[in-house]
């Protein structure tokens, strides 16, 4: 009983202490969160309208909807309860990663290294440090249809299995219908069924759950196309969002590079790892095949995805890392269990030299997904003092954002409705300049600061070089006077071990996004991250109230 209450316990202790920061300091923020509650709020009661929303973009994916309606209906507007949700849908993956390595043969130590990997790595920080994210989801929806498919795997009774497998399909539907690089489990379970095929001509368990595997993924996909066909008016290539998902080769080319990038930068520890995971495909146990085989084709899939696709961040890497903890744990408890004085001196010196090199490349990952961390409650501080200090003004005040166009203008007046309840503020974008309003409406102009941001780090809708230009263009905004009303800024300090940047001098077509290869930062370096805003409310003269000044 002790050991069952651990096994459950294990799980939602890591999450908690991984989320601790975050749960410490909790924010809504200015990506897609006032998006959320707002459609959140929209969709309680009325759920099948989920199938219609944003259909311009060409997306399709109504069980994220679904979802979300549903936490915004049970927690409402509260960034400490979303948060605490993600704390159990982290426990959960866990938990579930910690069962599937188990299933595979690994041992118990191999189950609780797998689970440090992927609670710690960087693409586990940013997707559960944010909200409104569908990875952790998706993921989730996966977890569930592999842990379903196994049992019925082993199941005797036929209603039972029955029942796990249809169970599994929903899961997986609903993992298609919650973000659409679901598909690709499409080709991971034929490359699973296939290894199943080459490896054993037994019909196993193992054999059993590719199979039926296979079977599930086609009639969840098959499902999900269908639903897309008869509620999604636009294709992908039509949508304004999805169009950009193309085969193009310049644009894959420098797709593989950012994603490199970001495997060098977030997981090098694994090439010691699977320079012996391919020697024991060779030489090693057969029992080693099937979770090395199978891990792999789980990564490849997973990065093949998101070649066709213009922007790479970290967060896409989750279903990745999640096969790539599977994998590592295997490795490393393989070669700490042959350090042992039973093998031979070379088999020692290897296990040894493989922990080594490989938990000291982990360490340089620690200290990335440190940085990550501290990046993304820095900014999600300042943005939410923002709002506080916006939702004070005046009523029917005017609010010009001095930035690029990026997802704030659109998030900042969500924000302002649906947490602060102030929809009587109208946002603008500075190159329109205020509009016309009533006399007594106050003008206010926002502009960001930021410095020594880290790159590539945490989704961040400004990068320097421009916040460095609106706020050199700030004195020409502000014509006719202004008075500075609010100025705040958040700081923190950062190691960056920026160890990816080593492909800048090997790549053969150079990459022009200087985030990945800028050319004033060393491999490693020690800086102060800062970011904030400042706020000037407009001087018009008496005589002219009824005109804003540009």
């Amino acid at each position: 009983m002790d050991r069952v209450a651990v096994r459950w316990f294990a799980p939602l202790a890591v999450a908690g202490l991984v989320m601790l920061p975050r749960l410490a300091s909790p924010q809504f923020g200015l990506l897609d969160d006032g998006l959320t509650l707002q459609t959140g709020r929209e969709m309680m009661g009325r759920w099948s309208n989920t199938l219609y929303l944003i259909p311009e973009t060409g997306r399709f994916f109504p069980a994220y909807w679904l979802v979300y309606s549903a936490i915004v209906g049970l927690v409402g507007v509260r960034p400490l309860a979303f948060f605490t949700v993600n704390v159990l849908l982290l426990a959960g993956l866990l938990a579930v990663l910690v069962r599937l390595v188990r299933w595979g043969g690994g041992t118990r130590q191999q189950a609780a290294v797998a689970a440090v990997l992927f609670a710690l790595c960087g693409p586990t920080i940013e997707s559960f440090y944010t909200l409104s994210k569908a990875e952790p989801l998706q993921l989730t929806w996966i977890g569930v249809s592999l842990l379903a498919t196994a049992a019925a795997a082993i199941q005797a009774h036929r209603a039972r299995r029955v029942g796990l497998i249809t169970l599994a399909a929903a899961a997986l539907l609903f993992a298609h219908a919650t973000k659409e690089t679901s598909v690709v489990l499409v080709p991971i379970s034929l490359g699973w069924f296939a290894i199943e095929c080459w490896s054993t001509r037994e019909r196993g368990a193992g054999a059993r759950f590719a199979a039926t595997y296979v079977v599930i993924n086609v009639i969840a996909a098959a499902a999900f196309i269908a639903l897309r066909w008869c509620y999604a008016p636009l294709g992908l290539a039509e949508g304004t969002y999805t169009r950009a998902y193309t085969l193009h080769p310049g644009a894959v080319g420098d797709a593989l590079f950012r994603i490199s990038a970001w495997l060098v930068r977030d997981f090098a520890f694994l090439l010691p790892l699977l320079a012996v995971a391919g020697l024991s495909l060779v030489g090693g146990r057969p029992a080693w095949r099937r979770p090395v085989l199978f891990a792999g084709v789980w990564m490849a899939g997973w990065l093949a995805v998101y070649l066709p696709w213009p922007a790479t961040f970290e967060y896409y890497l989750l279903p990745f890392a999640f096969g790539a903890a599977a994998l590592a744990g295997t490795v490393v408890g393989e070669s700490w269990t042959s350090r042992s004085r039973q093998h031979s001196a070379t088999r020692r010196r290897v296990a040894w030299s493989v922990l080594v090199a490989g938990g000291s490349l982990w360490l340089v990952a620690i200290v990335n997904a440190v940085a990550d961390a501290r990046v993304q409650l820095t900014v999600d501080r300042a943005n939410a003092d923002l709002v506080d200090f916006l939702a004070g003004l005046p009523s029917r005040s005017r609010v010009v954002v001095n930035t690029g166009v990026n997802e704030y203008l659109v998030e900042l007046p969500m924000h302002l409705s649906q947490i602060k309840r102030r929809s009587d503020i109208v946002v603008e974008h500075v190159t329109r300049g205020p509009s016309p309003g009533p006399p007594s409406a106050e003008v206010f102009v926002v502009t960001a600061e930021m410095a020594n941001k880290p790159g590539p780090t945490v989704r961040v809708a400004l990068n320097e070089p421009d916040v460095s230009h609106h706020n050199a263009m700030l004195s020409a905004v502000l014509t006719g006077g202004a008075e500075p009303v609010y100025r705040t800024a958040q700081h923190t300090h950062l190691v960056d071990l920026g160890i990816h940047r080593l492909l800048c001098h090997i790549t053969v077509r150079p990459l022009t996004d200087a985030t990945y290869c800028p050319s004033d930062r060393g491999v490693i370096g020690r800086r102060t991250f800062s970011y904030g805003w400042q706020v000037h409310r407009l001087m018009r003269p008496a005589a002219d109230h009824g005109e804003g000044a540009t």
